[in-house]
């Protein structure tokens, strides 16, 4: 084999190996569930469509966000603690 085909094959495995680092999909912020303990249903249910908005699916109870305090403050607490 001659040192240029080397090179050139050299290349291609540097190449292939820096991009393939680049396509490695980033872990979730957190492994473990939010600790919801001690609060209230609609706060979980806040927490819960906060999260998923923060995962890309956009989730809001809008009556409950406008007038239910728990809920707004476990949407706030959710899409934060998902948030990447």
């Amino acid at each position: 084999m001659s040192l240029r085909n080397i090179i050139i094959g050299t290349g291609i495995v540097i190449s292939m190996m820096t991009f393939s680092a680049c396509s490695h999909h980033q872990s979730p912020k957190h492994k473990k569930p939010m600790n919801t303990r001690g609060k209230s249903p609609i706060y979980i249910k806040g927490a819960e469509d906060g999260c998923a908005t923060a995962n890309g699916d956009y989730t809001k109870d809008f009556d409950a966000f406008n007038n239910d305090m728990d809920y707004h403050k476990g949407w706030f607490a959710g899409r934060s603690y998902c948030q990447v």
